[in-house]
């Protein structure tokens, strides 16, 4: 752990799709399933886009996107609910999700989540993982003025857990999410989902691995 934390952190700030939970594919196969009910083939490969984005920046997007025959808001609405159908009956964990939170729990560490996702829904979906009882908070979007990568959210999440940001570490999937914990002065973990780690993220990450086991594996957790 000495080679790449000065010491063990007192608060770890977690994002959660794509990181804790398995729903980015999730979310890519309903937005593209979306995408051909209202016949919108043109925009199906811009999920991309999307990743980590708050609901207000993704509507904006939707505007640049979409074509004019569609109605935005009911395509928006769509999406939404049929990515919760998808998620009805079983939440998918990433790998290591649970016993790393397991870990940092039994060792008095503050776990918070700090994800752009609306809170009300964050809490519903840890709920349904069964990852929200780790948690002393959760930070969603619609609870700071700017999404990632401002450090809002992380700045947010930070106070949640009672630290100052830099008494705590973050781990994140996105080079959006990354680049705000690091604007925040959060020392950040990258661990890739979707999208891989480009040169700013690994400009700005203390560490990019390959799953949350591998991160933890590097910073000397024994999870």
């Amino acid at each position: 752990m000495a080679a790449v934390l000065s010491k063990f952190p007192d608060a770890v700030l977690f994002d959660m799709d794509g990181l804790l939970i398995d729903s980015e594919r999730v979310s890519a196969a309903t937005y593209r399933q979306v995408c051909a009910r209202y016949d919108a083939a043109s925009a199906s490969d811009a999920y991309a886009q999307l990743i980590g984005r708050d609901q207000d920046e993704q509507r904006e997007i939707f505007e640049e996107i979409l074509p004019p025959h569609v109605d935005l808001a009911r395509f928006d609405a769509a999406w939404r609910a049929a990515f919760w159908d998808a998620l009805a009956d079983e939440v998918p964990l990433k790998p290591d999700a649970d016993a790393l939170c397991r870990w940092l729990n039994g060792r008095g560490v503050a776990l918070v989540v700090a994800t752009s996702t609306l809170t009300e829904k964050a809490e519903a979906l840890l709920q349904r993982a069964g990852l929200l009882a780790y948690f002393c908070g959760v930070v969603g979007g619609d609870q700071v003025a700017r999404g990632k990568p401002a450090p809002d959210l992380y700045l947010a999440a930070a106070a949640a857990a009672g630290v100052l940001p830099s008494d705590a570490l973050a781990f994140e999937d996105t080079t959006q999410g990354v680049m705000a914990a690091s604007a925040a002065g959060v020392a950040v973990v990258q661990i890739p989902d979707v999208m891989p780690a480009d040169a700013e993220s690994r400009r700005a990450a203390l560490l990019v691995a390959d799953s949350l086991g591998d991160a933890a594996a590097h910073l000397g957790w024994q999870i």
